[in-house]
């Protein structure tokens, strides 16, 4: 049993780091984090209660955003440690990385439309 948590552990302890570090010290996921739990929550009140499948592409849109942040951060955080000088392809790469995250929230505010509509 020893052994099966201390896999376990070796395992999840990367993930979970990464996760505690981006709450802490990136400000664009703390402003997604509060900011989407707010909007979630003022949506409910306000048009819900929703189905369950409403209910899940809520949830998973937030998710969505949340996991476009990370990874744009991360890509934010590698190049600014590689090559931290102005350079047009790494200005091209944060770009990029940042539309990921403005198309996750887009296609949120896509979906919240059809779950407060009732479409879903």
């Amino acid at each position: 049993m020893n052994k099966m948590y201390t896999y376990w552990y070796n395992r999840m302890s990367h993930p979970i780091r990464g996760i505690v570090t981006a709450v802490r010290t990136d400000s664009a996921v703390q402003i997604e984090l509060v900011g989407g739990t707010i909007a979630l929550t003022i949506l409910y009140f306000i048009f819900g209660p929703f189905t369950a499948l409403g209910n899940l592409l809520l949830i998973f849109c937030f998710f969505l955003v949340l996991i476009t942040e990370f990874q744009n951060s991360a890509v934010e955080t590698a190049l600014d440690r590689i090559h931290p000088e102005r350079h047009d392809d790494i200005g091209k790469s944060k770009d990029l990385a940042a539309a990921s995250v403005l198309l996750a929230a887009l296609f949120g505010v896509v979906c919240t439309y059809f779950v407060i509509t009732g479409q879903i």
